[in-house]
């Protein structure tokens, strides 16, 4: 037994991943990948079968028991968004816990791309140096694609359509039966749904470079990269694309020898390249090896800062935020006092509230969001806001962290989850005190611009056993930002047991 030995399992909708390394040396003990049936089953009936449960349970088994073998102590077991879909996952979920003893974690979908992304810039050379020009990351998973869109070094914007290979397969299944022209239905089809994409997609960077990533693409392994080579160019692929367009399946998947379910998925996946290529003119096509597996271990790396990414994937959470807050249109201006004021609570409160560089992030989101709902109705904007951010993918938070986000937002203003608990009491236990600290330093610094002219220049914080004054700044009149702040302050002494004061320290008294 080693205490640098790690191991992750990743369940998807068509294999299982049991890999094992030693985090020290970053080198890779076992690799085991077993085939399962799960997305063909949710694709098609709703719901995971019996016979499928079963044989993904032995599967697990045997990583369990290889686990052992190596006495492995710290691991991590997720499970693809996809999966979730299906109508009994819970239950497939509690029997597998049963049979295995495994703890299977449900990953929302944008942590799941977020892995994966984290992963292929880890695996992929010079990605810094790549994303300097117009870079889209293609993540195809069997249900949905990622789309990711980089560009100047920068975030720019990323999506998720359910345009999965086997989702795909799947849906149009009765269709092909139907129509001697199964490749002009599926163009149409995929582009439909491209065409949408588009309409959202940043217009003015100009694309050089697709990096393909996905857990399930040794088809394309097989079909596209025969010479082994890490890029092909554009038109390298429309040659082979063309080819496979007029050959039979059979013929295909007896000459790159792959299954009939893998080459099923083969045109559906090109055909959705050449959309993205004819809608992007990207030059060239980059595969990469890095697999969701990969992504639990590279996090687990930065975890124990044994690892560093060359590119700050946090900073693309904080970026799609603002992106967002765009999007609505928001007072940009007010947005980053809120901010600014909302980190340095946060940062000199520590002593206080205890709380991680993860909960600064959300507290972050939260105060660049909170006021997103005023482009439906500024009367109740905050109840909008909340609305906005649990319909709205950020990618890297979690399900529960995305609502924690939500009910943030939502409670920076005079409402309070004291005013109303049976909303509050929506998220999970562990949550609510955590939230409840976030938004009592959040109301605070909204309400220091309330009057949102940026009154306040400078804060600062000095914390004592009774009290928490708060010094500002400012060359204008704050009567409205200290009465927001006598009415928001109250639920600040509710949560922390220590009553805020507000002092001025310049401009008009």
């Amino acid at each position: 037994m080693s205490t640098n030995w790690f191991a992750a399992i990743t369940v998807g909708s068509q294999n299982a991943i049991l890999k094992i390394i030693d985090m020290r040396k970053q080198t890779v003990l076992e690799y085991i990948k077993a085939e399962v049936s799960i997305g063909t089953d949710i694709f098609n009936r709703g719901k995971i079968g019996l016979e499928t449960v079963e044989e993904t349970s032995v599967a697990l088994e045997g990583f369990v028991s290889r686990m052992k073998e190596y006495d492995i102590t710290e691991s991590r077991a997720v499970a693809v968004s996809a999966i979730k879909e299906a109508s009994n996952a819970e239950y497939v979920r509690e029997q597998i816990r049963l049979q295995t003893g495994l703890e299977l974690e449900w990953l929302s979908n944008s942590e799941e791309r977020f892995l994966h992304s984290q992963a292929a810039a880890n695996g992929t050379p010079n990605f810094n140096e790549l994303i300097k020009e117009g870079t889209m990351l293609i993540d195809i998973g069997t249900g949905s694609i990622q789309l990711t869109v980089y560009d100047e070094g920068n975030f720019m914007f990323s999506r998720n359509i359910k345009l999965g290979p086997l989702r795909v397969r799947e849906l149009l299944a009765e269709l092909k039966e139907r129509t001697s022209n199964f490749a002009d239905l599926l163009e149409d089809f995929i582009f439909s749904k491209i065409r949408d994409y588009a309409q959202f997609a940043p217009k003015d960077v100009s694309y050089k470079h697709f990096i393909l990533i996905g857990t399930d693409l040794l088809f394309f392994k097989r079909a596209f990269w025969e010479k082994a080579e890490d890029k092909i160019t554009e038109a390298y692929f429309e040659a082979l694309y063309a080819h496979i367009l007029e050959t039979p399946e059979k013929v295909l998947a007896k000459k790159y020898e792959l299954s009939f379910d893998s080459i099923s998925q083969l045109l559906p996946s090109a055909m959705l390249l050449k959309e993205l290529l004819k809608v992007t003119k990207a030059e060239e096509i980059l595969l990469s090896d890095a697999e969701l597996v990969d992504g639990i271990l590279v996090a687990e790396m930065i975890r124990r800062k044994s690892l560093t990414l060359t590119h700050d994937f946090t900073q693309d959470i904080v970026t799609s935020a603002r992106n967002i807050a765009l999007r609505y249109m928001t007072d940009q201006k007010h947005a980053e006092a809120v901010e600014k004021f909302a980190i340095h609570l946060f940062d000199q409160l520590k002593p206080i509230h205890g709380l991680s560089k993860r909960e600064r992030l959300l507290l972050q989101i939260a105060a660049i969001l909170q006021d997103i709902g005023s482009y439906i109705d500024m009367n109740n904007h905050y109840a909008h806001s909340e609305y906005i951010i649990l319909a709205t993918e950020i990618l890297g938070l979690s399900t529960e962290e995305l609502e924690m986000v939500g009910a943030i937002a939502r409670y920076h203003s005079t409402e309070t989850p004291s005013l109303n608990l049976h909303h509050f009491e929506k998220l999970p236990t562990e949550s609510r005190l955590t939230t409840a600290k976030l938004t009592a330093i959040l109301r605070l610094a909204d309400s220091l611009d309330d009057s949102h002219q940026q009154k306040v220049t400078k804060i600062s914080i000095s914390l004592k056993k009774e009290q928490v004054l708060i010094s500002v700044w400012a060359d204008d009149d704050l009567m409205l930002e200290k009465w927001t702040f006598a009415e928001k302050s109250g639920f600040f002494e509710e949560v922390y047991g220590i009553k805020p004061h507000l002092k001025e320290k310049g401009g008009q008294k």
